[in-house]
């Protein structure tokens, strides 16, 4: 099988269709058997595009049947004719043979192959034309940038017509127009175009419904047109032929409500437009929409400097007073003078906050609410309480009950009722009207911000009364404030000026392994110096001398790393003794604070090996860039000498080292660059005994040439989401290294075991072992023991896996060989829970 080896190294260096021309010059060099490469398309006939061997003039017999489902063979003027439908569309891979050489199984290798340089020529294709696609995507982010400068600097009508033109020119279209819908007629009329006339802008205004752009703001669905007669709901619009394409996209706003359409068009012979404009168009449109909507909130907010500064002058007035009489007093007189309501009460909640007593009441006759207020849930008051929510009426009679009952008492068809809500919780209810006389919705507008302010100026008077309620919530949050310091995740304890500890939180607990019990109202000294202590002695000694010296009044003083020993691991802190100061600068104790700093370091020195392959990989990748450029004009000038006439033996011995060697180079520069090179992992679920299955069949001859024997050991049930082949690249390394560590043959064990959250799969060799003195270092990059080689095998293995999330380990039992596991983890759950999310 030579030549199928051929056929993948040629397909690794040349394009699809090169690769597919080389893989039909080897099958013919097989007994002669004629192969072609053939374009059928369903109106003409087969076209032979390249064959082998060649024929002056190839023929192919009627009989044949082109299928663009799956290969099969086919008799006609006594051949064998096999035909196999390609990845390209109405390409196809044709075989001729004798009909008693049919069964070869040769002859399916090559369809197969053929199917896969057909993927690589698909593949080939596809990324010329996303190239294409990013030029034109690149045009329109220049322009939408340059429209969103415009919306920034210029006018609303500047940036529209700017818009239209610039939408217009990035869409290669004749035309652009922009309408917007008016809510009170219903109707669209233009308010930017680009290629009209102004007598058309002055003269369109379209239906809601009517035409396309009506149906588009009427349905608010993007419409692409190419013949009218594609929609049905559009065939009675009269014919444009000078038109070849049509979009009409809705502009939404932030409520995503149709506001207006933008469309454009093409004349003929520019094609029709396609779905990726359609996409793009729709990208302007937002862009669009969104400048309309920063128009209309800028408009808004102008309407709101006014009353923002009334509402200003409001709070200050309010909030200037403490006592809860003159503070409703004053509530009261700004909603009938500024605000401008005739009448108004204010309901607070009394000790039960379950109950609303009416605390003042202006304009309204006192008999009107109950004395005892209302209940929370009950009538009008009470719901707008218990809801928090405010109730606008303006035509009380036709309301449901309560609304309808309470205008009634009241007198008034319209009247205004609004939460006082602080924190979260209703303190009061506010209600106003104008003695049956409606009122503005900038009028509610303006008294429910007020209400919000006279809120929280209601809440600090009423929090001004009850001094002795603050002070116990002062005393609750110092009782926070020292679960904080109990809580905290850095170990913690104080000391009094003796050396007394005073307080050792849980964390100090962790980290030196003594509890608060037995640790509080001990000298430091005896707590720190005794046997359980897990700081190394002359940490500890220099940590009671910190204590010690600030104590006796120097400043804070801090150590770093200390090693701590507890429960069998040891683990690092850095330490930090602050003193504890009085108000008059006086010592009064010290802080002692313990980070742990563990996983800090380990991830530190995480990143410095990280950082440290990255530049071995920036060098590799440049050293192999270096070697391949001098190794392919050696290799080209050998080709050369031996194209000349024939040499003398010598030196073709000579050339023939020259051509190998330089092979062994060319093959250390890829691997240099596989090394260098980021992996884009193709993770699919993978059953795993085919897999393991596949690479001991390749490896087979190279094994047995070896004298090395192969056992597999695995469960069929198997399963990983992986990229299959940089799982047989690491694998593939793996075995070839326990190959060269039997020089006089022996066996491996390829093992794959389902040990639960993991899937462990190992290599075992009956070599000689790895020495304990080189274990460390094997994983570290260009690092061999071999003569020839790079020492970047199990550096790519190990960055394989560490990409999949895993990791390898290695193991030397005691009855001689080694054991290299690639740990892999199982992530089924998480894969489900993305497939359930999706659908």
């Amino acid at each position: 099988m030579d030549w199928i080896a051929s056929v993948l190294e040629d397909a690794a260096s040349g394009v699809g269709t090169e690769a597919l021309t080389n893989l039909i010059r080897r099958v013919a060099e097989l007994d002669g058997a004629w192969n072609a490469l053939v374009l059928k398309t369903e109106r003409k006939a087969p076209y032979v595009i390249a064959h082998a061997p060649h024929e002056p003039h190839p023929r192919l017999p009627s009989e044949i049947q082109f299928v663009s489902d799956t290969p099969g063979w086919s008799h006609a003027e006594g051949w064998a004719w096999l035909v196999a439908p390609l990845p390209v569309p109405e390409l196809f891979y044709v075989l001729r043979t004798s009909p008693d050489q049919q069964d070869r199984p040769e002859w399916r290798i090559a369809a197969q192959l053929a199917g896969l340089l057909g993927q690589h020529e698909k593949f080939h294709r596809e990324i010329g034309t996303l190239k294409r696609l990013s030029n034109q995507r690149l045009t329109a982010l220049g322009t939408l940038y340059e429209t969103a400068v415009a919306s920034e600097t210029g006018g609303l009508e500047q940036f529209l017509q700017l818009a239209t033109r610039r939408a217009a020119q990035a869409m290669d279209a004749q035309a652009c127009t922009l309408m917007l819908l008016d809510e009170t007629t219903q109707t669209l009329s233009i308010a930017a175009s680009y290629g009209l006339p102004e007598k058309l802008i002055a003269e369109t205004c379209v239906p809601l419904g009517a035409g396309v752009a009506g149906r588009v703001a009427l349905t608010g669905e993007p419409v692409l047109l190419t013949d009218l007669h594609e929609e049905p709901s559009l065939r009675h619009l009269p014919q444009r032929p000078e038109i070849s394409g049509s979009i009409c996209v809705p502009l939404r706003n932030r409520e995503n409500k149709v506001i207006g359409t933008l469309s454009i068009r093409r004349l003929r012979p520019a094609p029709p437009f396609t779905q990726e404009d359609l996409r793009l168009f729709s990208v302007f449109a937002s862009q669009i929409a969104s400048a309309l909507e920063n128009a209309r909130l800028y408009r808004q907010l102008n309407q709101n400097l006014h009353r923002l500064s009334t509402l200003v002058e409001l709070t200050q007035l309010v909030t200037a007073v403490l006592d809860i009489d003159t503070l409703l007093q004053t509530v009261a007189r700004l909603i009938r003078e500024t605000v401008g309501f005739s009448r108004c009460a204010i309901f607070l909640s009394g000790e039960s906050s379950r109950v609303y007593l009416p605390r003042l009441v202006q304009g309204y006759r006192p008999e009107m609410f109950p004395k005892r207020g209302f209940r929370r849930g009950q009538g009008v008051i009470g719901i707008v309480a218990k809801m928090r929510l405010p109730l606008v009426i303006t035509d009380a009679q036709h309301e449901v009950q309560p609304m309808r009952g309470f205008g009634r008492a009241l007198g008034s068809n319209y009247y205004c009722v609004l939460p006082i809500t602080v924190h979260g919780s209703c303190i009061g209810v506010v209600l106003a009207d104008n003695q049956n006389e409606p009122f503005s919705a900038e009028q509610v507008d303006l008294l429910s911000a007020f209400v919000n302010q006279a809120g929280i100026a209601i809440e600090n008077a009423r929090l001004y009364q009850e001094k002795e309620r603050r002070y116990r919530e002062i005393q609750s949050l110092a009782a926070f404030r020292n679960n904080i310091l109990r809580s905290l995740s850095s170990g913690m304890f104080t000391v009094d000026e003796t050396g007394q500890i005073t307080t050792w939180n849980r964390a100090a607990q962790r980290i030196l392994g003594f509890s608060g019990r037995e640790s509080v109202g001990r000298h430091y000294r005896e707590v720190l110096g005794h046997a359980r202590c897990p700081i190394e002695n002359t940490a500890c000694r220099e940590l009671q001398q910190a204590i010690e010296q600030v104590l006796q009044g120097a400043n804070a003083r801090s150590l770093y790393k200390i090693p701590v020993q507890l429960n069998g691991e040891t683990r690092v802190v850095n330490g930090s003794i602050s003193p504890l100061l009085t108000r008059g600068r006086q010592t009064q104790g010290a802080v002692v604070l313990f980070e742990d700093i563990t996983e800090y370091l380990r991830l530190e020195k995480r990143v410095s090996e990280m950082e440290r392959l990255a530049a071995v990989g920036q060098m590799t990748a440049t050293i192999a860039h270096e070697i391949r450029n001098p190794l392919t004009a050696l290799r080209g000038a050998v080709e050369l000498m031996c194209d000349e006439e024939p040499l003398p033996e010598s030196v073709q011995f000579y050339i023939g080292i020259i051509q190998q060697e330089a092979q062994r180079l060319t093959e250390i520069a890829e691997e240099f660059l596989e090394f260098a090179k980021p992996f884009h992992l193709q993770r699919r679920w993978t059953p795993l005994k085919p897999l393991l299955q596949r690479v001991l069949m390749v490896q087979e001859p190279y094994l047995k040439a070896s004298g090395v024997k192969a056992v597999l050991e695995v469960d069929s049930d198997i399963e990983l989401f992986v990229d299959a082949g940089r799982i047989e690249q690491a694998l593939r390394n793996l075995i070839q290294n326990a190959v060269h560590a039997m020089p006089d043959g022996g066996q491996i064990t390829l093992r794959a075991v389902d040990t639960g959250d993991w899937v462990a799969l190992s290599v075992q060799d009956t070599g000689s072992g790895v020495p304990p003195e080189i274990r460390e270092k094997i994983f570290t990059p260009f690092y061999t023991t071999r003569t020839r080689g790079t020492g970047l095998g199990l550096s790519i293995v190990q960055k394989i896996v560490e990409g999949h999330g895993g990791k390898i380990t290695l193991e030397c039992p005691s009855e001689g060989g080694s054991i290299f596991t690639l740990w892999l983890p199982k992530i089924e759950q998480a894969m489900q829970d993305s497939e359930s999310s999706t659908d």
